[in-house]
């Protein structure tokens, strides 16, 4: 099968999440909002003369990793990007500065991801993913009864919570009584 009028870059091959990825999203959906699912550090080790850890692109590497909600592929995260991620934290769930640097507190939230056409690698400039330094302020919307039936479904099933569902819908006062 042959394509034309691709993207040049939509079949590489990578690892994890590249500038990219965030530039054809914001062009395809208008932003890039992602929720952070787990997060962990890896650190390369030697074993039997061969380095392993996290392969990034080829390279075994040393850092912070996020795993999103979404299907994205994982994404390291620089120090800069980090120190945005933790102020966005410490604001969202009120803790500590200390607390805020806990990876695990990072779990559930949501960050705006943007490209930066002015990034450098060494002294090529690249361009890169920055984390907006913006909180994401979620919107409500209103639920239809076919909706708000399928959620007590998914309520009685355990599938879904009434505070996950008071927090993402806006519900009306028949609804809020049938819970």
């Amino acid at each position: 099968m042959k394509e034309t009028n691709i993207d040049s870059m939509k079949y590489r091959t990578s690892t994890h999440l590249a500038s990219v990825d965030v530039d054809t999203i914001i062009a395809e959906k208008g932003k890039c909002i992602v929720t952070i699912r787990d997060t962990y550090y890896s650190k390369a080790e030697v074993i039997n003369g061969k380095k392993v850890g996290e392969n990034v692109n080829g390279k075994v590497v040393d850092g912070y990793f996020i795993l999103f909600k979404e299907d994205l592929k994982p994404m390291m995260v620089n120090s800069g990007n980090r120190k945005k991620i933790n102020m966005l934290v410490k604001m969202a769930k009120n803790c500590s500065n200390s607390d805020s640097r806990n990876i695990g507190n990072w779990i559930g939230m949501q960050i705006e991801l943007l490209y930066d056409p002015n990034i450098f690698f060494g002294k090529e400039q690249t361009g890169g993913i920055v984390v907006s330094d913006k909180p994401v302020i979620k919107t409500k919307t209103v639920l239809t009864d076919a909706q708000f039936d399928k959620a007590l479904v998914s309520i009685t099933n355990g599938t879904f919570t009434t505070e996950k569902l008071k927090e993402d819908f806006i519900l009306t006062d028949e609804q809020l009584g049938k819970l």
